[in-house]
């Protein structure tokens, strides 16, 4: 089950919906990811979805009272909060997108009315201060108690509803106490002026949060808005989630592709940098598939849909990022649990403050104590360190689908920061998989001819790379009624019957399984052997050629601290040798069936105890390998639906280079991270000490908390911005 919370900002907030929904009745787990506001659970026995669901409403708008709750998302994860105060549930499911934007402004609009009347009160009591006799110092009072007031009395509201529901340490507890606290000791302008400044930090660091979750999200913005469709009335403009399959669109120039087609009519280029980084135009014409995401270039198309918008290529990428979010790394998990004991342990420190210095230190002031104590609350709260690391990892994932690479979860992000093995499929993965026959060698007694017909029927029905080539090479019409029993061997090649001929195709294993003799062959490439009724007809050399960037994205990866590779092949040895030795790998192994890949990979994982190791194939005939590694890459083959259910990270383009990317973009992200943590901690002990030793102040308090809120949230945005070692050539 999935529940979108729209407008929550609180990470204080959302770590404990996330902790008590885990806790509702049959549920299993609960994952709430504030990148997205999506709220992921697992359902155990008996779990009653509507009831669930209304304790979840209940739960939340008991903590967070304007954020909207929905079991379908209406708008992307960067749009605003709500925040329309006084709408049902049944409400918000018939808001308009427009109405929602409205109910935001009129609360926006509110707010800093407040804001700027309190702050105008502020003001005007420090005039008064000065200027009124000492006998009207209650006027003075009076402004400044209505400047508190209206800046916080929704801070004072929400903390007093959280402390009747048990929900005691967050920041609206924190700074009632601690301004209730400066009232005691009549400091009223102090109390005033830390709600003003908190409800200002509050507003800037909402903002910060929704302009960084817009950021990610036209970042990774792929889905067209509207599309032209052909009708019986000419040509209409719908939104684009309404296309369906069998509708006849018109793509303009410029525009995006809303669904995926085929061309029915037109000749244009298309900017694929949408889903794979590179805006290198594809010329396409009639009868040519294209994708929904990518920009038409020059010229008018008219396209027949193919797949209906929401399972389009832009939207199966779109959603696999965005629940990509909903799969926290380490790093989240553990600051997520490190603040619900922070929080109530610097509480328990600030009540100690209060009381221990008093009553040890001879001429200790209770009221200097006192007040150093409520400094200790106000810096308490964990916002920063809790907020920044969720959207660090979101950041990462977006930035990398910006080159084309799709990560399906922040924890995958963490293992490729550590990931120092990296094991290779070869062909398709390190080879081009383009494979051309290149000598043709009848045994004695069979000609040329005789040989490629056979080879020409044993792989009729191939989809292998060296099936389709040997077909292409063989160029011979093949009659299907004469072909009978066909069958893949998987690691071995093809049988099948034509006529009464069995005709074997495949490597030396096959033909030996069949006790066929065949003599050492020392040929440079890619060796398919023909039987014919047992008897060897010849063979045929295939080459295959180095993808172009595959040497250097090796070299990198050794940069980037990766301290072995390895190429697993289930071609013979000595080809699988010769591309090892030209790409400078570390360990080849050849005539690995299917069985022997997973074998040799689970030695090689076993054997990786310092690191995590990553395997890198075609994502459907390395399926197995994929499963058992840290992390398996596939190259995804741009819209294959097989590679983006086989592995945990996907190559859009191909490219050897995109793996060093996102290994490159998951150590910066990392970076970010640390610096996050390090940034609100040091603002956070820096303020403590201060405080400790009576240097503290109030207002230097709401800066260590909402400030360092917004300073990580600032620095995670330059992931965004990120110019890897690939743009720093350019």
């Amino acid at each position: 089950m999935k529940v979108f919370l729209e407008g929550l900002n609180c990470a204080n907030c959302a770590g404990k919906i996330e902790k008590l929904v885990g806790k509702m009745p049959n549920v299993r787990a609960a994952s709430l990811s504030l990148a997205t506001g999506s709220l992921v659970i697992d359902e155990g026995e008996g779990f009653a979805q509507e009831e669930t669901y209304d304790a979840i409403v209940k739960l939340v708008h008991s903590l967070e009272p304007h954020v909207v709750v929905s079991k379908n998302r209406k708008r992307s994860a960067a749009a605003e909060p709500c925040g329309c105060e006084g709408h049902s549930d049944d409400d918000h499911a018939a808001l308009a997108p427009h109405e929602h934007g409205q109910a935001l402004g009129d609360m926006d609009k509110r707010q800093k009315l407040e804001l700027i009347t309190a702050i105008g009160l502020f003001m005007l009591g420090f005039v008064f201060q000065a200027l009124l006799p000492a006998n009207l110092e209650v006027i003075t009072i009076g402004v400044f108690l209505g400047a508190y007031l209206l800046a916080g009395y929704r801070v004072i509201l929400l903390a007093f509803r959280n402390i009747g529901q048990g929900q005691i340490f967050d920041e609206n507890f924190l700074m009632t106490i601690a301004t209730f606290g400066a009232l005691v000791l009549t400091e009223w302008p102090e109390a005033a002026g830390v709600m003003i400044f908190f409800g200002i930090g509050e507003y800037f660091q909402d903002r910060a949060v929704d302009n960084a979750r817009r950021s990610i999200a036209e970042t990774i913005s792929f889905n067209a808005i509207t599309a032209n469709r052909v009708g019986p009335e000419g040509e209409v403009v719908i939104d684009a989630k309404l296309v369906k399959v069998g509708d006849v669109l018109v793509i303009k120039p410029g525009e995006k592709i809303p669904a995926d087609g085929v061309i029915l009519q037109g000749l244009s280029h298309l900017d694929t940098s949408p889903l794979t980084g590179e805006s290198y135009p594809r010329k396409v014409e009639k009868g040519d598939e294209i994708l929904s995401g990518m920009i038409n270039g020059n010229a008018v198309l008219k396209v027949l849909v193919t797949k209906d918008y929401e399972n389009s290529t832009a939207m199966k990428i779109m959603h696999l990022i965005e629940e990509a979010s909903d799969k926290k790394g380490k790093t989240e998990k553990f600051i997520t649990k490190f603040s619900h004991y922070y929080t109530p342990i610097v509480v328990f420190s600030a009540i100690a403050m209060a009381i221990i210095p008093p009553l040890l230190i001879p001429g200790a002031s209770w009221e200097t104590w006192f007040y150093q104590s409520l400094i200790f609350l106000v810096v308490s709260c964990p916002c920063a360190l809790v907020l920044s690391i969720p959207i660090s990892y979101f950041g990462g994932i977006g930035r990398a689908s910006k080159e084309g690479v799709l990560i399906k979860g922040g924890n995958y992000l963490d293992v490729l920061y550590q990931s120092n093995v990296f094991v290779f499929d070869k062909t398709g993965t390190l080879t081009q998989g383009e494979f051309k026959v290149i000598k043709t060698v009848p045994a004695t007694g069979f000609s040329e001819v005789e040989l490629l017909a056979a080879a020409a029927a044993g792989e009729h029905y191939s989809n292998h790379p060296i099936g389709k080539a040997i077909t292409a090479y063989a160029r011979q019409d093949v009659d299907e009624n004469r072909l009978k029993n066909y069958a893949e061997i998987p690691g071995k090649g093809t049988r099948v019957e034509v006529d009464d001929q069995v005709i074997l195709a495949g490597n030396k294993s096959l033909l030996q399984d069949h006790q066929i003799g065949v003599a050492e062959n020392n040929e440079a490439g890619t060796i398919v052997y023909l039987a014919i009724d047992n008897q060897l007809a010849g063979y045929l050399v295939l080459g295959d050629m180095v993808k172009e960037s595959a040497f250097a994205a090796l070299q990198q990866l050794k940069k980037l601290g990766v301290r072995k590779t390895v190429m697993l092949s289930g071609d013979n040895s000595q080809v699988a040798n010769q591309i090892g030795k030209q790409l400078q790998l570390d360990e080849v192994r050849g005539d690995c069936l299917p069985q022997d890949k997973v074998a040799a990979f689970e030695k090689i994982k076993t054997d990786n105890k310092d690191g995590k190791t990553i395997f890198v194939g075609d994502g459907m005939n390395d399926a197995p390998v994929l499963a058992m590694a840290d992390a398996g890459i596939a190259m995804g083959a741009l819209g294959s639906d097989a590679a983006i259910e086989a592995a945990d990270i996907i190559l859009m383009k191909d490219d050897p280079m995109d793996i060093v990317k996102s290994v490159d973009i998951a150590k910066y992200t990392r970076r970010i991270m640390i610096q996050n943590i390090v940034l609100a901690l040091g603002i956070k002990i820096t303020v403590l000490t201060m405080t400790f030793f009576g240097m503290g102040e109030m207002y230097l308090a709401i800066f260590a908390d909402v400030g360092a809120a917004i300073l990580t949230i600032l620095n995670t945005t330059r992931i965004l911005r990120y110019r890897g070692f690939w743009q720093k050539r350019r």
